[in-house]
């Protein structure tokens, strides 16, 4: 048999639910057991009652000269002799108390898709994206309890098992001893922290951009910055991913460089022409010149 430590432990048994006094948890659906109950036996109850109300059954008085055969008989469209008085139609009379059973079906099937977290965005024409947004946002932040358990009973457990396992086998060096090196798992309420800063970020350079203009963007902010606290609150690693400010002015000096040498280029044929003229005017000088008298000997 082999032996691990106790932050080690191979077993890991995971719950939903934390309940003070129970060893074991609690799951969400036996939390919402008698609401499951409640709405599968009124869908049953709707389910019958639809199909009695759907059942055409006539009568016809005893004393009634149409016979019960002649208007089994009859097909439709028919002609047969007798009273509208006399035949009648089996109604079940219970659309009150259905319509009660449906309102709430309704109310219990609402309850259980908030608990079980199911989106429901609001059908209709002026359903905006800050909506569905909003929504998303708020079905997040539900989960951020369940993230939280898992992170102490599951990733934790399951990151030192691990460790564990690899130091054992030589995948990794031993780490040093006395929490030098810990291990941090972002999820659960700091994850959510994270994407409300990240949101909080986002609208407050659009009200910048609204209220000011985008020009004072690019005058007050620093985009360097901005683009590594957006990956912060992502949780992204920058490495190698954004470029840092001194690829920034690499690039930039490169650019200019280029752009001077195709100014260059453009220009020679200008400088040259200029070059040209400049020598056929000085070879018309010098033509003009007067030849230079030989002194007498």
């Amino acid at each position: 048999m082999g032996k691990a430590p106790v932050d080690a432990n191979p077993w890991l048994v995971l719950r939903f639910n934390h309940v003070d006094g129970e060893v074991y948890g609690r799951g969400r659906v036996e939390e919402f057991l008698g609401d499951l109950k409640s709405l599968e036996a009124l869908s049953q109850a709707m389910v019958e009652g639809s199909a009695a109300a759907a059942k055409v059954v006539f009568t016809v008085s005893p004393s009634s000269t149409t016979k019960p055969a002649t208007l089994a008989k009859a097909g439709n469209g028919a002609i047969i002799q007798g009273r509208p008085d006399d035949i009648g139609v089996v109604q079940v009379g219970k659309t009150a108390d259905f319509q009660t059973a449906y309102q709430m079906i309704g109310t219990l099937s609402q309850r259980i898709n908030e608990a079980f977290l199911v989106l429901n965005v609001r059908q209709s024409e002026r359903t905006t994206a800050e909506e569905v947004r909003m929504t998303q946002m708020e079905l997040e932040q539900q989960l951020g309890g369940l993230f939280s358990l898992l992170t102490v009973e599951f990733l934790v457990p399951y990151l030192n098992r691990k460790l564990s396992v690899a130091q054992k086998t030589g995948e990794i060096p031993r780490l040093p001893k006395g929490g030098i090196v810990k291990p941090t798992i972002v999820a659960g309420i700091n994850a959510l922290g994270r994407g409300q800063d990240r949101e909080s970020l986002g609208q407050f350079l659009q009200v910048i951009a609204q209220t000011m203009g985008p020009e004072a963007i690019q005058q007050y902010i620093n985009p360097d910055e901005v683009i590594k606290r957006l990956a912060a609150a992502s949780g992204i690693d920058v490495l190698n991913l954004v470029k840092s400010m001194q690829e920034l002015q690499q690039e930039q000096q490169q650019a200019m460089e280029q752009q001077q040498m195709m100014d260059a280029q453009q220009q020679a044929p200008q400088m040259a022409a200029v070059e040209q003229k400049r020598e056929q005017a000085a070879m018309q000088m010098m033509q003009q010149q007067p030849p230079e008298s030989t002194p007498p000997q």
